[in-house]
């Protein structure tokens, strides 16, 4: 069904057509299935919008009672003067930063501190033959060899088999 005959059906509906269209409108519903069945469903959704389904709704005042109320409230409103805010002294405004840097600060240095190749490096150092350095670390329970060449490995090996 095209748009136009769509809204020839709404217009019929809501009485906003001339007698004559109406009778046209009304024989077209009683000949096409598809014209009756919009209209019955546009026809039934009217009836569930109409505000005789609506809850009804009691104001415990009159009508200008309520309205003179509303309007007293919004002119005291406008009679008080809008709350002061203090200004800040200039030293508040660099709190937030100096803080924040401070903190960044603190960060940087304890977790250099727990660095664990400080840890490591800290421990007993022992240089071998050929530039092989090797670390024993008490607090992990290990040893680790550098060899410096080009095809260099890392050992770990146990306390119990340290080389010296």
């Amino acid at each position: 069904m095209k748009t136009e005959e769509q809204l020839k059906l709404m217009a019929y509906l809501d009485n906003e057509v001339s007698s004559s269209e109406a009778r046209q409108i009304a024989s077209w519903i009683e000949k096409d299935a598809e014209a009756r069945a919009l209209y019955e469903e546009l026809r039934a959704t009217k009836a569930l919008l109409c505000v005789e389904n609506e809850a009804p709704v009691v104001c415990p005042e009159g009508r200008d009672f309520y309205w003179s109320k509303i309007a007293r409230g919004i002119e005291s409103a406008e009679r008080e003067p809008a709350p002061v805010v203090a200004a800040r002294p200039w030293w508040v405004k660099l709190l937030a930063p100096v803080a924040g840097a401070a903190a960044l600060a603190l960060f940087v240095v304890t977790s250099i501190s727990t660095n664990p190749i400080s840890a490591v490096a800290s421990s007993e150092k022992s240089e071998l033959e050929n530039g092989v350095v090797s670390f024993y670390s008490k607090e992990h329970g290990m040893t680790v060899v550098f060899m410096p060449s080009s095809d260099a490995t890392v050992a770990s090996v146990s306390p119990e088999d340290e080389i010296e």
